[in-house]
């Protein structure tokens, strides 16, 4: 199966690889994907993310890597956030657009 609209991300983090990808197409299909040191930990189908609540985790990995949450956002494009053991490890920027569909979710 082709992927289309396929991208993906890499954070470097005390030696390990971060991986997140994405694609999507037409008929509704399409996957988020997590990996450490190309080892597949996530992966996650929904369509629709909330903003708010991470689409991608995993935990106790490693000693140095205890918790991953991949938060995704974006109108035209898809834009993640990466927090490592509770810190911001890489973000997308997000555009004035995107910060206003955000508030649309609820915090929780």
């Amino acid at each position: 199966m082709e992927k289309s609209h396929y991208k993906e991300w890499l954070v470097d983090f005390k030696g390990k690889t971060i991986k997140v990808t994405n694609w999507w197409n037409w008929n509704m299909e399409g996957s988020a994907d997590l990996f450490i040191d190309d080892e597949h930990v996530d992966q996650n189908t929904d369509m629709i993310a909330d903003p708010n609540l991470p689409l991608l985790t995993k935990n106790e990995f490693s000693e140095d890597i205890k918790s991953i949450e991949v938060f995704v956002s974006g109108v035209s494009k898809i834009k993640i956030s990466i927090m490592v053991n509770g810190k911001n490890v890489f973000q997308d920027k997000l555009s004035i657009i995107d910060r206003l569909i955000n508030k649309v979710f609820r915090k929780k």
